[in-house]
């Protein structure tokens, strides 16, 4: 069974090399997303429930609530490596 890699900040899936974040050495890094970590560091500062808020939209399937994306999006960030500290 492969387990799938997931940003560790948003939990986007990086199923191709593009949707990796980098080092600041240019490689690739396998814990964040491009979107949350380039060149090293985190793309924005953010709050634990700034992120939560933010990431609502990408979160939404059809017929969910943003109070339901709201609730998912909590029950799944505190197990990630940036919001560790929330669990």
């Amino acid at each position: 069974m492969t387990t799938e890699l997931r940003c560790q900040s948003c939990y986007m899936p990086l199923k191709e090399a593009k949707d990796h974040g980098t080092d600041a050495d240019g490689g690739q890094n396998d814990d964040y997303c491009c979107h949350c970590y380039a060149s090293g560091a985190f793309t924005y500062e953010s709050t634990y429930e700034q992120a939560v808020e933010d990431n609502i939209p990408w979160w939404k399937s059809e017929g969910m609530t943003d109070d339901d994306a709201r609730n998912a999006i909590r029950a799944v960030f505190p197990k990630l490596k940036r919001w560790a500290y929330v669990g």
